[in-house]
């Protein structure tokens, strides 16, 4: 008894002395970052984590309702199949309107956002009814879009609508989902001309607003012709090539596909911790060690973990990476919340609201949350949700501080922005903040220059923040009320453009360098995004739409360059305190 006693006295002094030496060490620094951090989390948890303004997303399979309540839903035919407005006068003459609009453009930059929109009869008499077309048949959806997994929004701009491929390409089982839905009835050939009508002219609006783009007038000659372009002859082509990618399988990605993405992303932290490890070995013969590369090597590194493991989350989050989607959450949620340090689940809402109002605004603000910044304006049809003082100050040099503030503050921002600004409560968000804090401690606590280490890490993290921003930042955005109107593929590659990239370096950017492919099919697995990117260049080239690839390098540039000219436009309308040069 006396030796155990001996024994735990020895280890409780090990423990001592160990203790001791740590807290003279700059690991003091770590541990109080660690509570500083533990501190926020706590305060959020405290404060903003009974917010619920928005619900769990759930997966598509458990969107599929029971037969009986799909009935249920049903059960309500329209009672009346008269039009809601019937003042078809007025009706046209607001299309003549939006017609002269589109033609002459006026000069304010904001006139996209205060222009009347068109109605169209047909679907503003399904609106009122809670009605989606699907397959030439009206469907009932009021009372099931408060319990839409990807957010009731989502479906209420959608009403009135022929959803039918923009369903298809949005969800990974669609024939699954509507299985037990019944329709409401059959749409009349009239019904059908009116939405492809209306469809055209939201055509015609977009080309519009993509001519008057500042990287679009140099790539003009990229395919782009919309005298070539016919719709109904896009549709057709873009319904059959998605066809094609679901027989090919494109959904799912082969083991080794999964297996290699993973051993890339471990790799790249345990090189982090090697160049730490060597740097600290032996101070006054390592060559690393006397050097700044004793913190930018390792930071490198650190960064290109977590760049790494954002793809793998967008992929698990995507419910693209695993066939089980259970299995998928908890690995958006280990790649996403505890190795990147951004929430998994917060980054899904975000994410699925961004490829369904791609750069998209209504009278209220932005409806793409995830190329919406409160520090800078990227478009002049923007400037008039910034009303702040300070935005107003910032504007007029944001082609100055524009990249600064993405290599400085982009990192911390998103980790910051994805905890305090999460829409419902989860504990297993906590859990994994505190897995990141902890694990990223470890990591930290073998070098001595922590700091340094973290930021060059940061500084490499902003590269797939400007590669992200750069695939929509410089192309139009367009009101919802009209885009959701309009054709989804077309929508989706006039707002987006794909990176120029060597074969040997497509790693590095995630396969999301062919980003018409995730933008047009986001259910397909990156894996496949060489195979489907080409097909997708020939459907435009086909049909007069542009299919524009730039270097990164080019991309960033054009970037500054519109940030630039939409400062000007800013202090032009007397909003900035450079109207007077610019006035």
């Amino acid at each position: 008894m006396a030796n155990a006693n001996v024994g735990g006295s020895n280890v409780l002094t090990a423990i001592i002395k160990e203790y001791s030496q740590f807290i003279s060490t700059d690991h003091c620094f770590k541990l109080a970052v660690t509570i500083l951090l533990c501190g926020v989390t706590l305060f959020w948890w405290a404060y903003g984590g009974s917010s619920s303004s928005g619900g769990d997303l759930a997966d598509d399979k458990n969107s599929i309702l029971k037969e009986a309540d799909v009935q249920s839903l049903q059960t309500e035919d329209p009672s009346d199949d008269s039009d809601i407005d019937d003042d078809d006068d007025e009706n046209k003459s607001q299309q003549t309107t939006s017609s002269s609009a589109s033609s002459t453009r006026a000069a304010h930059p904001t006139n996209n956002l205060h222009k009347p929109i068109t109605k169209c009869p047909t679907r503003e008499k399904a609106r009122a009814q809670g009605l989606v077309l699907y397959n030439k048949h009206w469907y009932n959806v009021s009372k099931f879009i408060a319990h839409h997994p990807g957010g009731s929004e989502l479906l209420e701009q959608y009403l009135g609508t022929d959803i039918t491929h923009v369903f298809h390409v949005m969800h990974r089982n669609p024939k699954q989902i509507m299985k037990y839905r019944k329709p409401v009835r059959g749409a009349t050939e009239e019904e059908m001309e009116e939405l492809l009508q209306r469809r055209n002219e939201v055509s015609q609006e977009m080309f519009d607003e993509y001519e008057e783009g500042v990287m679009t007038k140099s790539h003009a000659a990229d395919f782009f012709n919309r005298e070539r372009f016919n719709l109904e002859a896009f549709e057709k082509d873009a319904g059959e090539l998605y066809e094609d990618f679901m027989k090919a399988g494109y959904t799912k990605p082969t083991f080794g596909f999964v297996a290699q993405k993973t051993a890339l992303v471990l790799m790249f932290l345990f090189l982090s911790v090697l160049c730490m490890k060597c740097a600290s070995s032996d101070e006054q013969q390592s060559i690393i060690a006397t050097t700044p590369l004793s913190y930018i090597l390792p930071g490198i590194f650190l960064g290109l973990f977590w760049h790494q493991s954002g793809f793998l989350m967008h992929d698990a989050e995507h419910h693209n990476l695993i066939g089980n989607e259970l299995v998928n959450d908890i690995l958006g949620w280990l790649y996403g919340t505890v190795f990147l340090g951004v929430n998994g689940a917060w980054w899904r809402e975000e994410h699925r609201e961004h490829h369904a109002f791609l750069n998209a605004f209504d009278e209220a603000g932005f409806k793409d949350p995830q190329m919406k910044e409160d520090i800078w304006i990227q478009n002049a049809n923007l400037i008039p949700f910034y009303g702040q003082e300070m935005i107003h100050f910032l504007a007029n040099f944001q082609h100055i501080l524009f990249i600064p503030i993405i290599f400085f503050a982009g990192r911390i921002g998103i980790v910051v922005d994805s905890t305090l600004t999460e829409r419902k409560f989860r504990p297993w968000t906590i859990l994994g903040n505190v897995f990141h804090v902890l694990l990223h401690y470890a990591v930290l606590s073998q070098t001595s220059t922590p700091i340094r280490v973290y930021m060059a890490g940061a500084c490499q993290f902003a590269v797939l923040s400007l590669q992200l921003l750069g695939n929509h930042h410089i192309k139009p955005w367009n009101n919802i009320h009209s885009a959701s109107e309009g054709n989804f593929s077309l929508w989706q590659i006039l707002c987006t453009q794909d990176f120029d990239t060597p074969i040997w370096f497509r790693w590095f950017y995630g396969g999301l360098n062919f980003h018409y492919s995730h933008h047009l099919f986001p259910t397909i697995s990156r894996e496949y995004f060489p195979i489907t990117t080409p097909r997708i260049r020939s459907l435009c080239e086909k049909h007069g739409l542009p299919f524009i690839e730039v270097g990164f390098v080019e991309c960033v540039t054009g970037m500054v360059t519109n940030m630039n000219e939409v400062k000007k436009e800013f202090a032009k309308h007397g909003a900035g305190t450079l109207s007077l040069v610019y006035g």
